[in-house]
């Protein structure tokens, strides 16, 4: 029989440390799930009691829009926006998901309204003023009773540097 050569020692160490990388990345990978976990555990019981079932209200993220602000036909400025959609049921926000484009064009209008109308001008904006805006918008576009509510996350205007 031929002497066949026996694993060296640069390939026992390699096995053994990528054995002890994927231990380590499981282990690692098992206690932020448990860390979660007892995080959502622990903060369950900080926050008001909130029904659990029954109507909403329920939420869908419309995202970010951006509207141009014009000055004598020059882009002064953009405001940007984050916006969340209210509901009051999950029917109602699967509704408001199927026709999230048709939402995002009455918002996009409102803002560009807004926008022409002067309402960005100036130093600050009335962020009620704006949901007011945007509800009423989508109600026009979607129905009375489908938007409950109009959140904006983020209104943000970004001057233009390159006038």
């Amino acid at each position: 029989m031929a002497d066949r050569p026996g694993p060296s020692r640069y390939s026992v160490f390699v096995l053994c440390a990528a054995l002890a990388a994927a231990v380590g990345y499981g282990i690692g990978r098992l206690q932020l799930t448990l860390g979660a976990e007892k995080a959502v555990e622990q903060t369950a019981g900080a926050g008001p009691d909130l029904p659990t079932d029954g109507p909403g209200p329920f939420y869908v993220e419309v995202g970010q829009l951006m509207v141009p602000v014009l000055v004598e036909g020059r882009t002064n400025a953009f405001i940007l926006t984050q916006i969340t959609l209210q509901t009051g049921s999950v029917e109602q926000s699967n509704l408001l998901r199927r026709h999230l484009p048709h939402a995002r064009n009455a918002l996009l209008q409102a803002l560009f309204g807004m926008a022409g109308a002067g309402a960005f001008d100036g130093p600050s904006v009335d962020p009620a003023a704006v949901a007011k805006s945007l509800k009423q918008a989508a109600a026009e576009q979607l129905g009375p009773d489908l938007v409950r509510g109009v959140l904006i996350d983020r209104l943000m205007r970004q001057e233009n540097t390159r006038l």
